[in-house]
């Protein structure tokens, strides 16, 4: 055979999968996860559209906002600590649908702006 097996293959990717998991970012996501779920409990309309946006939504913030909003974070609290990471992926979750929307909003005036606030019909 040329190339690996296909069962050298499965176990590389079990690894990177058990690594993911097991490691920070993992645990960064499900609790950016979490905030967004908080988030969709807290908003006033629960549908089950908006809960399967949140939940990715806070996840997605999590995963690449978490340093981020750790910073903030402890730039007005101080040092945290126990789980800082966990603490910042919630926040960003928390925070990653209102951040969506707010940066939407800002668009969407820009482009009225742009041209000149016309409706299209499409």
């Amino acid at each position: 055979m040329n190339g690996p097996h296909w069962t050298d293959q499965l176990l590389v990717i079990a690894a990177l999968v058990w690594a993911w998991v097991t490691g920070e970012a993992w645990r960064a996501s499900v609790a950016g996860a979490a905030g967004g779920f908080v988030r969709w409990l807290m908003s006033e309309r629960r549908r089950i559209r908006e809960f399967f946006v949140s939940v990715v939504a806070g996840w997605l913030m999590a995963t690449y906002a978490a340093p981020l909003m750790l910073a903030v974070i402890e730039s007005h609290l101080g040092p945290l600590k126990g789980d800082a990471s966990g603490a910042a992926g919630f926040a960003a979750g928390i925070a990653g649908m209102s951040i969506a929307k707010l940066i939407l909003d800002m668009i969407e005036a820009r482009t009225r702006r742009i041209t000149g606030g016309g409706q299209s019909d499409a």
